[in-house]
């Protein structure tokens, strides 16, 4: 690692809070001072822009990766949730009980095709395996 990626690396999280707190440049070298990474102007100005460069990349990273993660983990929520539902309906003791469940259960339901329909990635996708289901001669798309 060069000495300016491991210093850029080394106030990053001072980067933040300058971020966050929008301090002016004056402000924020008085603030990296203080912390122990004295600096001139210029240096900040050029380690400020390798930050947010690092930030826009971080965000498309987050958008590539996270992004699905994210919608996964909340399908899977909701499936448990669903499942624990089911559960409850088997135990329950009463009709209204029963019914009370029965509306959870399709309110989750809603949710879940909710995600489905309205995720682009698993729209595309499926729109992808029916085509060439189709060209197998598997379905018939329409």
């Amino acid at each position: 690692m060069t000495k300016q990626a491991q210093t850029l690396a080394e106030i990053s999280p001072f980067l933040k809070v300058i971020n966050i707190q929008r301090l002016t440049e004056k402000e924020a070298l008085e603030f990296l001072e203080k912390e122990g990474h004295s600096m001139s102007a210029r240096t900040y100005m050029r380690y400020k822009k390798e930050y947010e460069t690092g930030t826009a990349k971080r965000f498309l990273e987050l958008a590539r990766n996270e992004w699905a993660n994210e919608h996964l983990l909340v399908l899977d929520k909701l499936k448990l949730i669903e499942k624990k539902y089911w559960e409850l309906f088997s135990e329950a003791e009463t009709a209204t009980e029963g019914k009370n469940i029965l509306d959870s259960l399709r309110a989750t339901q809603d949710q879940i095709l909710l995600i489905y329909n309205e995720t682009p990635m698993i729209q595309k996708m499926k729109e992808s395996l029916d085509a060439k289901l189709a060209n197998m001669g598997v379905i018939k798309v329409g």
